[in-house]
């Protein structure tokens, strides 16, 4: 039995260490700190579709379920090299990975609403997309990346590139060593999730096909990561980056910039709340012109920093949780009447600062019937999922649980990890 063992860096300086090894069926990891205890989890292969041709033994399934878990470490920032330098230039060899750029904290904190308030921090609309970075190499060649740092989709070796050639087609005015963070979205008004959708989901040609029927996508730019080779993230303030894209977006259809409410077009959050509410938007994202981000702009832990400066504001309440379904061993609640032995009610979870999963409350409205036939297996399960609520409460103050009230489920996010899931309240 020989194990595979990977590293990563923590924001602490402590390097991580994530072993894996398949013994016949059984597949053995061990993770933990370097020259620290480590623990061992034992997981299993199961023999799958027996007597069809499809078949696959417990063993097969076991190197299977490895592979997968490898996988998401490496896209979590894991390598083989225990002394990876962290630094990089990203016009050399292109984007690793482990590359992670910032995304917003989920709920508006204290400092940002009280800067809001004082019109001393912007609102910029928040499109309801998909989170794309374009690169422009130093020699004028244009690459797109997934949030995950994928040059294609899982499931071809077509770059991301070649589904959107009108938006390609206008990055002539973007000097070379460029990278812009943005979203592709559905339309210059409204998002339409479900084309973005759609067209991310599917294979080139078919995506392709979608835009020729339904309008081709828009890449909206939110921020500008590299500029002319020099990087601008963590180290130019945000709004001289909003200006940047401002005057590279000014000419073009297909490559727009984020809208802002910099004057004081608002007279309170609840007002912001209800203009989103109004105009059909999910939001906004709220920031600090005048911060930079500093080191948590990016990383290559695999695993996305959120600056205190840059929040979301939406007219209710989302977020992401940890969602675990398996009925026979209490966890979760099958459904009823047509449903009885389907999915009915999942458990939410989020981690807390400590790393620690704390158990939120159930989850049982908004899943659709294809969602339920297709996620009634429990080796499905743990997912990330997106839930709508009205209100929550926190045993951190003082309150008696720390459940959702009328939560709903909107989505799977396959763009997040469980540890993703943070929420420094509880």
């Amino acid at each position: 039995m020989e194990y595979i063992t990977l590293y990563n860096t923590a924001r602490s300086g402590a390097t991580r260490v994530w072993k894996i090894a398949v013994d016949g069926n059984r597949i053995i990891t061990e993770f933990g700190q370097l020259d620290g205890v480590m623990q061992e989890v034992v997981d299993y292969g199961y023999a799958k579709n027996e007597g069809k041709k499809n078949y696959i033994s417990a063993e097969d399934d076991a190197l299977n379920v490895a592979e997968r878990m490898i996988t998401k470490k490496r896209r979590e920032g894991y390598s083989e090299n225990l002394h990876e330098n962290v630094e990089f230039y990203p016009f050399e060899n292109g984007l690793p990975e482990r590359l992670s750029f910032y995304k917003p904290q989920n709920s508006l904190n204290e400092k940002m609403e009280r800067a809001l308030l004082r019109r001393e921090a912007w609102a910029v609309r928040k499109y309801d997309g998909e989170m794309m970075v374009l690169v422009k190499d130093l020699k004028g060649e244009v690459s797109i990346y997934s949030r995950k740092m994928l040059k294609t989709h899982h499931q071809e070796d077509i770059p991301w590139a070649e589904r959107f050639p009108e938006i390609v087609a206008q990055t002539s005015e973007i000097p070379p060593g460029t990278i812009l963070l943005g979203e592709m979205t559905g339309d210059r008004d409204a998002d339409n999730r479900w084309l973005v959708a759609q067209v991310m989901k599917s294979l080139t040609p078919r995506a392709l096909s979608l835009q020729e029927e339904h309008g081709h996508l828009i890449y909206r730019v939110w921020d500008v990561a590299w500029w002319n080779g020099a990087q601008m993230i963590g180290v130019m303030q945000y709004r001289y980056r909003f200006d940047v894209a401002l005057l590279l977006c000014a000419e073009t259809t297909k490559l727009l910039c984020a809208d802002a409410l910099i004057e004081g077009e608002y007279e309170s959050i609840d007002h912001l709340r209800s203009i989103a509410e109004q105009q059909g938007w999910e939001g906004f994202v709220v920031v600090d012109p005048c911060s930079d981000y500093g080191d948590k702009a990016y990383n290559l832990r695999g695993k996305p920093e959120r600056p205190a400066a840059c929040c979301k504001l939406k007219p209710y309440f989302e977020d992401d949780f940890v969602a675990m379904w398996d009925p026979a061993k209490k966890v979760g609640k099958y459904g009823r009447g047509k449903y009885t032995g389907y999915l009915g009610a999942v458990e939410l979870y989020q981690f807390n600062s400590a790393g620690e999963l704390v158990y939120i409350c159930d989850c049982g409205n908004g899943f659709t019937a294809e969602f339920i036939e297709k996620n009634s297996d429990v080796d499905l399960w743990p997912k990330v999922i997106q839930v709508r609520y009205e209100s929550r409460t926190y045993m951190s103050e003082e309150d008696d649980t720390n459940a959702l009230q009328f939560p709903r489920f909107i989505s799977e996010r396959d763009d997040k990890t469980a540890e993703e899931c943070v929420n420094p309240r509880l």
